[in-house]
C-alpha cells in the first residue's frame, strides 16, 4: 500500500498513541501511516487514530496550504474505509462531505488535485453501490474523466496514478452500462480497462486485478447479447485467478464467476 497524503518526521513510533501527539509529528503524515498499519492489521483503534490525525491536520493547516485540502481528502477516504467495515450510513455521508470539501478547498497548482477528486468519485460509487442512484455514479464519471484531463501524459509511459485512473473509470461506466445495459458506455469502459491493463507491467501488484477488471467488464458486454467475447472473459479471470494469492477474498468470488462462463461457452457453443 503506497503512502499518499505525506510522510511523518518518525518512523519509529507506537502507531495507536501517534495521533495524539501534537508538536514532534506532523499530523498528515502520522495519519497516513495509522492508515497504512490499519491496512496491514485490520484494527479498527488504527483506523479511529488515522481519523483523529487527519481532523487536527485539517485544524493545524490554514486553508490555502496544500495540506488542508489533502487532509479534508484524507479523510474522505477514511470514512469511506469505515463505510467499508461498519457500513454506517453517517460514514459514507461523511465521506462525500470531506471529499467535495477537499475538491472545493483545492488552492489554484495543487498537485495533488487528482487524487481529492479520484477520493470523492469512489465514495461516490460506493453511494451508487448502495443506492443505485444515478446521478452520484455519473458524478462519479465525471470526476474520474476530469482526472485524466489534468494528469499529464510521461513520455515513455502514462505513469501508475493516471494507469489507476484508466482502471477506476473503467469500473465506474461498468457500474452504468451494466444497469442501464447499453453497448455504447460498455465499449468505452472495455477500452480504459484494456489501456490500464496495457499500462501495468505483468510483475505490478495489481496486473492480476486488472485482468479480473477488463474480464469484468467483457462479461458485461456478454450479458448484452456480444457473446464474442466469453472466450477473452475466460482467459481473463483464468489468469487473473493464477496471478492472485490463494488467501485472496476476491477468489471464491470470481472462481463462482469464472464457472458460470464456462457454462455459458458450453452452453452457447462459443
Amino acid at each position: 500500500m503506497a503512502r499518499w497524503f505525506g510522510k511523518s518526521r518518525s518512523k519509529s513510533y507506537d502507531p495507536v498513541g501517534a495521533a495524539a501527539e501534537s508538536e514532534h509529528l506532523e499530523p498528515l503524515g502520522v495519519s497516513d501511516d495509522l492508515r497504512l498499519a490499519y491496512s496491514r492489521t485490520g484494527d479498527p483503534k488504527l483506523l479511529r487514530g488515522s481519523i483523529q490525525a487527519a481532523e487536527l491536520a485539517v485544524q493545524v493547516y490554514p486553508v490555502d496550504d496544500v495540506r488542508h485540502a489533502a487532509a479534508l481528502s484524507a479523510l474522505c477516504m477514511l470514512h469511506r474505509l469505515s463505510w467499508e467495515r461498519e457500513r454506517a450510513a453517517a460514514d459514507l455521508i461523511k465521506a462525500v462531505d470531506y471529499g467535495r470539501r477537499a475538491v472545493d478547498k483545492s488552492p489554484p497548482g495543487d498537485p495533488v488535485l487528482s487524487r481529492h477528486m479520484s477520493s470523492l468519485a469512489t465514495a461516490l460509487q460506493e453511494v451508487y453501490d448502495s443506492t443505485q442512484d444515478e446521478e452520484s455514479i455519473d458524478e462519479a464519471i465525471a470526476l474520474y474523466r476530469g482526472c485524466l484531463d489534468i494528469m499529464p501524459v510521461r513520455a515513455g509511459g502514462l505513469g501508475e496514478e493516471r494507469v489507476g485512473q484508466e482502471s477506476n473509470l473503467a469500473n465506474a461506466l461498468l457500474r452504468k452500462g451494466r444497469t442501464l445495459k447499453d453497448l455504447a458506455i460498455l465499449d468505452e469502459a472495455a477500452r480504459h480497462a484494456r489501456a490500464a491493463l496495457r499500462d501495468t507491467p505483468d510483475d505490478h501488484p495489481m496486473h492480476a486485478l486488472r485482468l479480473v477488471n477488463l474480464g469484468g467488464v467483457l462479461l458485461g458486454l456478454v450479458q448484452t447479447g456480444r457473446h464474442e467475447h466469453m472466450a477473452a472473459v475466460e482467459d481473463m479471470y483464468t489468469r487473473g485467478l493464477r496471478e492472485l494469492p490463494q488467501t485472496h477474498p476476491a477468489r471464491p468470488g470470481l472462481e463462482q464467476t469464472l464457472a458460470v462462463v464456462k457454462a455459458l461457452r458450453r452452453q452457447h457453443g462459443v
